[in-house]
């Protein structure tokens, strides 16, 4: 299988053909913006192979194979830090945004139009000063309902398509939200885990009440990025580190949906915490993560154990990858 690696970093967008042993970014005259924009997110969908949205400082982007550069999406969303970005899985011309100061913005033609969205999250909070919206997750059993966490201001559901949305945080001990993931059962139940600054919450009546889970694998209770190698599975790759930005990491993996943790093996100590963790359901054995301070690391066996690249970038805030 062809693929090509994506990571997000505060010199543009980078790319890996070689499975991750060398990036690199498009040059600024032909590329489509300057090669040091600061870009926060990377996003790619299994309907639109070889095409890229980037959020930056500068606005939206959209890179596509054929084009071989980025171009511009005109928005509202120039003037904001563009951190997140998601596609509808049944409709990838439904995209929302998320951005800092914490807003969500919405097109449902591709781009060619925008709305924002009632969010009536704070725009200003403690310790980081201005709110950001840190993940943005379409519900997997009902494509009208949206999930998103804020940094700091905690967990937003919307059951109409963006239009209207509601504060879930009952039970959370931080508002400081990073990251979910879902477990749906055939009995119907379903769970739901949060990262935050203080650990894992686990939410059994989908999200109405969350409870901190017990993690004593874990070195510090910093957790930011979530994921599932395989879509609904029991198995969740966590990331965790000595602080927001800090001096290390180590990422942690569960196969019983957050009950159990085991440290996962890495080849070398991470030099920061590790920021982002990027899987694709084309291979769920194949994963990457990177620290915030540049550090990359590759796994092919599902997560159970991570090689770090030799080549380092500068900060990254996102890793993602995806079948050419």
């Amino acid at each position: 299988m062809s693929y090509k690696a994506y990571a997000a970093t505060m010199q543009s967008v980078w790319f890996s053909e070689d499975e991750g042993t060398s990036w690199n970014r498009l040059l600024t005259p032909t590329g489509g913006f300057y090669n040091e924009a600061r870009v926060w997110a990377v996003h790619t969908h299994a309907d639109r192979p070889g095409e890229v949205l980037a959020g930056s400082d500068q606005g939206l982007y959209r890179y596509t194979e054929e084009a071989g550069r980025f171009d511009y999406i005109p928005s509202p969303m120039d003037n904001l830090h563009i951190l997140k970005i998601a596609q509808s899985p049944a409709d990838p011309d439904f995209i929302v945004c998320g951005t800092r100061p914490a807003e969500i913005f919405i097109s449902e033609n591709n781009g060619a139009s925008w709305r924002r969205s009632n969010l009536d999250a704070s725009t200003e909070c403690w310790f980081i000063n201005t709110s950001r919206v840190t993940s943005i997750h379409f519900d997997p059993a009902d494509a009208d309902t949206i999930w998103i966490t804020i940094e700091i201001d905690g967990v937003f559901r919307s059951t109409d398509r963006g239009r209207t949305w509601k504060m879930i945080i009952r039970g959370l001990h931080d508002n400081d939200t990073h990251d979910l993931v879902f477990r749906d059962r055939d009995d119907g139940s379903r769970t739901v885990l949060c990262s935050t600054e203080d650990g894992v919450h686990r939410s059994d009546d989908n999200g109405k009440t969350w409870q901190q889970l017990e993690v004593p694998q874990a070195k510090w209770e910093y957790f930011r990025s979530l994921k599932q190698p395989e879509e609904n599975s029991d198995t969740v790759i966590a990331s965790v580190g000595d602080k927001p930005s800090g001096e290390a990491g180590e990422l942690l993996i569960s196969r019983d949906f957050g009950m159990t943790w085991e440290i996962c093996e890495m080849s070398h100590p991470a030099n920061s915490t590790i920021w982002t963790i990027g899987t694709n359901a084309a291979d769920t054995s194949l994963l990457f993560a990177a620290t915030i301070f540049g550090q990359i690391f590759k796994s092919t066996d599902g997560g159970e154990s991570w090689q770090k690249m030799k080549r380092e970038l500068g900060e990254i805030r996102m890793i993602t990858w995806a079948p050419l």
